[in-house]
């Protein structure tokens, strides 16, 4: 996708999509799919689609689909896995697990992405469903830690401390389900990356993109599910090209550096190279966000010492121009000690240019990493 703004049109027709999108995908959860519960015999189109349940066995010989899950579920029809534990309900989660599995390594989402894709839900900076029961299945969905509309089909427990699980999907219900969750979370992508070039070239614009980009990466993660499941999935927004337009988005902020208590400007160039090391640009007025420095020294006597020691406190705020709000707080506190004040001050500039070096590069960092958009 081009980093051109979307028009009202298109949101509007990305809306539809995203409602039609959800309403589907409410009913593929359920097995109420169009086309897709007609296939079944004797069940009407539309109609609710009961899960048959579990088949549970106690001892006796061991069945044919501990070995071969197919035996029992067609492998043109669907995928399934088994697995096996000291009881029940750890077989089953190792059953779920031998599924996902199946699908390698078109499921690699981090704990992180699935995380940040949850915190988006909660606080509704991304919309999915109002469906308490749907939002809650798309969200477990991120973590890809079961497929949506896995099931346990069988269990047997050998009476002797193994209890086996067998786990299937029904192909068509996942590529269906799977579709509409990328249909979903695209929509998402789009609001997200649709504003104008002002707010875009902010720290809001960039999270907006950081979070774009997450979500596009669990529809890849999806894509991959749909093909292995036999389908062909929908088409949706590049993680990569979000990325790349994130990455644009860092050189384009510009921060102003005010300092008080500098000498020849050492700490304000310490603050430069670090903001600049990440892509921002540092120069100009009246820039939207400032970094306002303070930096105050005092010497300090100890009794029984030889050396007179430079106490210094710096501290540095990222202040959005617009608000006055404080993004990011950052301070050092440390001192210095030498024969002379003077030499004890010289001494504390040094620390202070390798604090600056050392630390406020960390902090940045996780501070760009913690954004979530407005």
């Amino acid at each position: 996708m081009s980093s051109t703004v979307l028009s009202a049109q298109s949101l509007r027709n990305s809306q539809a999509a995203a409602d039609d999108a959800t309403r589907k995908l409410e009913e593929a959860i359920s097995g109420n799919i169009s086309g897709y519960a007609s296939s079944r015999q004797n069940t009407p189109v539309n109609a609710a689609v009961p899960q048959p349940p579990v088949q549970i066995t106690r001892g006796g010989a061991r069945p044919a689909w501990v070995t071969d899950p197919y035996a029992v579920y067609s492998r043109g029809r669907y995928i399934a896995a088994v697995s096996f534990a000291s009881n029940r309900a750890e077989a089953e989660k190792k059953a779920f697990a031998a599924l996902v599995a199946f699908f390698g390594q078109s499921v690699r989402t981090s704990l992180e992405v699935a995380s940040i894709y949850s915190e988006a839900v909660t606080n509704g900076v991304i919309s999915v469903s109002e469906n308490t029961r749907v939002r809650d299945i798309i969200v477990t969905a991120a973590s890809l830690d079961k497929l949506v509309g896995a099931e346990i089909g069988y269990i047997w427990d050998d009476g002797r401390g193994i209890v086996n699980a067998l786990a299937y999907v029904e192909k068509e219900r996942t590529v269906v389900i799977y579709n509409e969750l990328i249909r979903l979370n695209q929509k998402n992508i789009n609001e997200l990356v649709t504003m104008t070039t002002s707010e875009k070239n902010t720290f809001d614009g960039y999270a907006r993109y950081k979070l774009a980009s997450m979500i596009a990466k669990i529809n890849s993660d999806y894509a991959g599910i749909v093909t292995l499941a036999g389908g062909a999935s929908i088409n949706f927004t590049s993680a990569n090209t979000l990325i790349l337009e994130s990455q644009n988005i860092i050189k384009s902020i510009s921060v102003s550096i005010n300092v008080t208590g500098d000498l020849n400007n050492r700490v304000r160039d310490a603050f430069a190279g670090v903001l600049s090391g990440e892509g921002l640009r540092t120069q100009g007025r009246n820039n939207p966000y400032t970094l306002d420095i303070n930096v105050n020294m005092n010497e300090t006597v100890f009794p029984n010492s030889d050396y007179i020691h430079c106490r210094f406190t710096v501290n540095a705020n990222l202040v959005e121009r617009a608000t006055g709000a404080v993004l990011l707080p950052f301070s050092i506190t440390e001192r210095e000690g030498h024969a002379s004040y003077e030499q004890a001050q010289a001494r504390a500039y040094l620390l202070i240019e390798r604090f600056v070096a050392e630390r406020y590069p960390v902090v940045f960092k996780e501070y760009l990493a913690s954004l979530m958009p407005e």
